[in-house]
């Protein structure tokens, strides 16, 4: 049933009301009405006073038949005009019959009987204020049926008792009209406020509706988009880090490197949004699996001591004694470096400190630092997003404000609890608890690069395949800058042609992982190592977030960066791969 009208919906409250009482009150007034029935017999005419009980238990029968067979229908707007006659009808006879026996039945001097002629129909009337005082209208008229027969009954009689009498119960009259009347304002204006905040519920509900999937749906573009932004971005990466190694001119190269600065903090830019988003959207999944929390230390160590160092701040790294835990290893080490990255800008001297402790259920990791530290009235909003500490002018370099936001989203995701103990001018203290793994479930380990000296790849013949044409000539123009040979092609079918008509064996390869025609670097890289007749070591290039995915395919056959590419590490793999390569 569709109720467009606010009057509409207290009628309709009022008349399912009326209805839903109906059986009570019919309880009651054939009750009263029996016992009635037994005090009068002998004392007034017994004909009369049979055939009024009668008549009442005939009426109360058509209502409640009309009342079980409401209760069996779903009412219509169309319908409630009708279904209120059928219930006014009936009620206003029922009462006008009472309003008869106390006029006609009452026994003036009659002491007991005297008393109870007058207090039934007064104690009806009271049952009205409680049952109809929600359509006003009837319970005046209800009311008013029942009473004023018996005040007119006391003036009748004429005595100074009886008009004594007469003027009570038109003093109780005029109280419960105001009672009625008051009651019934109260209840429409609540039905009226009930109806307000529904609506208004409604409305809010629907508003959050809409702003919850606007920006589901906004992640979902942006992590589905995630491959074509990074497109231009990978290759700006490449080309600049081209142009740096062939800058001599010290004047012309610090320009580039201020270019270099800027393609890394778009970098950095790019990456934190998207992280937020395809935490928000739903689509990282984490890969749970057992693996060694040692490297993780070491690469972090490595990364960040010598930013450490450049602030005069001592980096400790406690080692954790080989152990194993069971997370997502990826998540979990980016969890620990926005920590430690956190921790470096915002403590200008003494130490950060980065260990674990071991306790019965859990790892207890902690990166620890003598920073600025923070207000505890802080402490609950600095893991959303774009909340920075001590950083008003959104001085850039010191960050986005998303580093904390995306670690309490991984946590989240991941059901790590992350726990943050600081004070003032004393320091900071991050910590996480991440569950112990198992030695026999550990993956294959993957090769650990190191960066190595900076000198050239001569005689490294490389096949980069990549159907953007801009990411291929950007990755051409970076090898040969290193001395490698370089093979170019678009597809499996070209790098075959290429390899046949060149005559030149690749010693690794580069491979986008998308390409086109819904094929994959996985499958360019296996029709390459078929020509050749042996596996060829080759790194998967891809803007996919879904790792979980990409390993299932096969990707943890090989080497897997992510875009965009930093040149720094793509030189350190190629370096661990020439080494192999020349012995």
């Amino acid at each position: 049933m569709v109720i467009v009208n606010e009057s509409e919906q207290i009628r309709l409250i009022q008349i399912q009301t009326l209805y839903k009482n109906t059986p009570n009150i019919l309880f009651a007034s054939i009750f009263s009405a029996l016992m009635l029935l037994v005090v009068y017999w002998g004392q007034t005419n017994n004909m009369a006073v049979l055939g009024w009980f009668v008549a009442l238990v005939l009426i109360s029968m058509v209502r409640g038949i009309t009342t079980w067979k409401f209760n069996q229908i779903e009412l219509t707007p169309e319908e409630i005009d009708k279904w209120w006659l059928w219930f006014t009808v009936p009620s206003i006879i029922s009462v006008a019959l009472w309003g008869f026996a106390a006029y006609f039945f009452y026994i003036p001097g009659g002491g007991q009987y005297q008393a109870f002629g007058i207090v039934v129909p007064l104690a009806l009337g009271a049952g009205l204020l409680v049952f109809l005082s929600m359509a006003k209208w009837l319970f005046y008229s209800s009311f008013l049926l029942v009473t004023l027969p018996l005040m007119l009954r006391m003036f009748v009689e004429g005595d100074f008792v009886h008009v004594i009498l007469g003027a009570m119960i038109l003093v109780y009259i005029g109280i419960f009209m105001v009672f009625g009347h008051n009651m019934n304002t109260m209840i429409i204006n609540s039905l009226k406020l009930r109806f307000q905040n529904e609506n208004l519920v409604k409305k809010l509900t629907e508003e959050k509706e809409y702003a919850e999937k606007a920006n589901i749906a906004k992640s979902k573009f942006l992590a589905a988009a995630s491959h074509d932004l990074r497109q231009p971005l990978h290759a700006l990466s490449l080309l600049s880090s081209a142009l740096c190694d062939r800058i001599k001119y010290p004047e012309v190269k610090h320009i580039v490197d201020k270019i270099m600065l800027a393609v890394s903090a778009l970098e950095n830019l790019f990456n934190a949004l998207l992280d937020i988003s395809k935490l928000d959207s739903g689509v990282l999944k984490p890969n749970l699996t057992s693996f060694r929390l040692r490297e993780i230390f070491r690469k972090i160590e490595n990364d960040y001591k010598p930013e450490a160092d450049r602030k005069g701040i001592e980096f400790v790294v406690t080692d954790c004694d080989n152990v194993i835990l069971y997370s997502d290893n990826i998540l979990l080490e980016r969890t620990i470096r926005n920590f430690v990255s956190n921790a470096l800008r915002y403590t200008d001297n003494g130490a950060v400190k980065l260990y674990c402790k071991k306790l019965p259920e859990y790892l207890l990791i902690t990166v620890e630092d003598s920073g600025i530290g923070i207000h505890a009235e802080s402490l609950q909003t600095i893991f959303d997003e774009y909340v920075q500490i001590g950083n008003p002018e959104r001085d850039r370099e010191k960050g986005l404000g998303l580093g904390l936001a995306i670690v309490a989203k991984i946590s989240q995701l991941l059901n790590h609890k992350i726990n943050v103990e600081s004070e003032p001018g004393i320091g900071s203290k991050f910590t996480i608890k991440v569950p112990y793994g198992r030695e026999e479930d550990i993956p294959r380990e993957y090769t650990a690069l190191t960066r190595q000296s900076d000198q050239g790849f001569k005689g490294l013949v490389v096949l980069i395949i990549d159907d953007e044409r801009s990411n291929l000539e950007a990755l051409d123009a970076l090898l040969r800058g290193w001395q490698c040979k370089v093979i170019m092609a678009d597809s499996a079918d070209t790098a075959c042609a290429s390899i046949k008509s060149m005559k030149l064996e690749p010693d690794c390869i580069l491979s986008d992982y998308r390409l086109r025609e819904n094929k994959t670097g996985i499958e360019a890289i296996h029709a390459v190592s078929e020509l050749i007749g042996h596996d060829v070591p080759a790194v998967l290039i891809t803007g996919d977030v879904a790792i979980k995915k990409l390993h299932e395919e096969g990707a943890d056959k090989y080497h897997l960066m992510h875009k965009p590419v930093q040149p720094a590490r793509l030189r350190a793999l190629l370096k661990h791969m020439y080494h192999k390569v020349s012995g």
